[in-house]
């Protein structure tokens, strides 16, 4: 049986205009985007609000996650704070997505002997 791809890529809307990232991102880009996660995570456990360094820096791994399609003062201007913090925490959903979706490739490449 042939593995279907139910992975909705990410888009984002700024300023009336759709956006849709990368089908893969770069190495760099999710190595920033983790590092990031892991000291927010850290904050949040510690339950404290975030900084301003790091909601400056939420928007500059979206921007970086999206292939630089749109800007940081495109995102300030068009999106609310608690958009740009759910489409940060959205990324990994996306990456899982993405892994789960070629796991099944795999799967599927596996079984049938190619």
């Amino acid at each position: 049986m042939a593995a279907t791809n139910t992975v909705k890529k990410r888009k984002i809307i700024i300023g009336g205009k759709e956006y849709q990232m990368p089908q893969k991102m770069t190495t760099l880009a999710y190595m920033r985007y983790i590092k990031l996660r892991d000291e927010i995570m850290e904050t949040e456990k510690q339950q404290r609000l975030y900084n301003y360094n790091q909601f400056v820096e939420m928007m500059d791994v979206i921007v970086e996650m999206y292939g630089d399609q749109f800007t940081r003062d495109e995102l300030i201007s068009e999106l609310s704070p608690e958009d740009i913090i759910m489409e940060f925490a959205m990324m990994d959903v996306s990456v899982a997505a993405n892994v789960d979706t070629k796991v099944e490739k795999f799967k599927e490449n596996f079984t049938s002997g190619e």
